[in-house]
């Protein structure tokens, strides 16, 4: 079998997106599967049985299918509310920031004239509606987990057959470590720095902790420039900031630290948890979006809104021990060979249904 992994947008920006790409790509080609990697806005020429794409737009995906291939789609959907788990109807802090800016944008373009404002509306709604499209015209999309495939369903009423593929992390280079000596108060931050990941919030609600020695390492998101800045200026003498780090040192770091810490606007997994799980490290998730799917009564969970939430999670953390159960989990259902092997099991289901359909036609 042959597959063209293609991303069109955000190649630039790091993150789980990219390793999803490069580590399923690695995992499909120990399985047999020859595979491509593309960054590019056209449709290279190629002798593919299969496109999986990864942000594809509906012209991508019509461009694809044009040619008389299948695609598949890694959704990395995150809500159109960024619901909480919990179920609630209160709007979420990101909800009211969101319409807050569209309020501000909606201004700024009727103070310019209602042909601003018009442009504005479509604009939004292109993008909304180029998604459903795309979605719609792919044979199988690949949400990682359960509540993600849900919300598709009910968030855009996209009707696309859905095989939820788990996220993965590479569990021969994160091993638990567990005989490393790590200081009691030592909390740990992986991510890219923006405001979805909240490490401001995390700063901030560990300020003055006593014994709490938070570091917050990663490379600041070229959208977001001025984030670094905020999060420097708030860090007090129990904060380090370092910058982002080769993913063949995070295993040292994380063995270093007793506690990671991700109190994210939304996650799907949260690839650094899984990460940090794996290496020996008590975890404090977020509870917006999926993380629980993962990580079930295994982590602490924290309202990134409330700066008491992250702080009560955190120093209860840091007083657990890592958990045996979720590292078994992690070994047996969140590695790239399994990632890979269910990947692999939705591409010849589609396949087989394209040869169904030409025998028949």
């Amino acid at each position: 079998m042959r597959a063209l992994m293609w991303i069109n947008s955000g190649a630039e920006i790091p993150g789980g997106h990219r390793v999803q790409l490069q580590q399923t790509s690695r995992a499909l080609r120990e399985l047999g599967v020859e595979v491509d990697e593309h960054d590019g806005t056209h449709l290279p020429d190629g002798p593919w049985d299969i496109v999986h794409g990864f942000q594809l737009g509906a012209r991508e995906v019509a461009e694809a299918k044009a040619r008389g291939l299948p695609v598949a789609i890694s959704t990395i959907y995150v809500g159109l509310a960024y619901s909480t788990t919990s179920g609630g109807t209160r709007p979420t802090p990101r909800e009211r920031v969101g319409r807050l800016y569209r309020g501000m944008r909606y201004m700024g373009a009727s103070l310019r004239g209602r042909e601003d404002l018009t442009r504005l509306a479509g604009q939004e709604m292109d993008e909304h509606l180029d998604r459903v499209r795309a979605w719609s015209m792919a044979d199988v999309l690949l949400p990682n987990a359960e509540g993600e495939a849900r919300h598709i369903r009910e968030d855009l009423g996209v009707l696309t057959e859905t095989r939820v593929v788990p996220n993965a992390i590479d569990v021969d280079l994160f091993a638990p470590g567990l005989e490393r000596a790590r200081d009691g108060g030592t909390v740990l931050c992986v991510g890219r720095i923006e405001p979805h990941k909240n490490q401001l919030g995390v700063i901030r609600a560990l300020h003055g902790a006593e014994g709490v020695q938070l570091t917050v390492i990663g490379p600041p998101h070229p959208h977001h420039p001025d984030y670094l800045e905020a999060c420097a200026r708030a860090a007090s003498d129990n904060v380090t900031l370092l910058p982002g780090v080769e993913h063949d040192d995070l295993p040292d770091l994380y063995a270093r630290h007793r506690t990671h810490v991700l109190a994210s606007w939304y996650e799907t997994t949260g690839l650094v948890s899984l990460e940090a799980a794996a290496s020996g490290c008590t975890i404090v998730t977020t509870d917006r979006g999926h993380a629980r799917e993962y990580f079930v009564d295994d982590a602490r969970y924290c309202d990134p809104d409330q700066p008491g939430s992250i702080r009560d999670a955190v120093l209860a953390a840091l007083a657990d021990t890592p958990s045996p159960t979720l590292l078994d989990r992690i070994g047996t259902d969140y590695t790239w060979a399994e990632t890979a092997r269910q990947t692999l099991a939705a591409y010849e289901a589609v396949l087989h249904r394209h040869r169904g359909a030409g025998d028949r036609g």
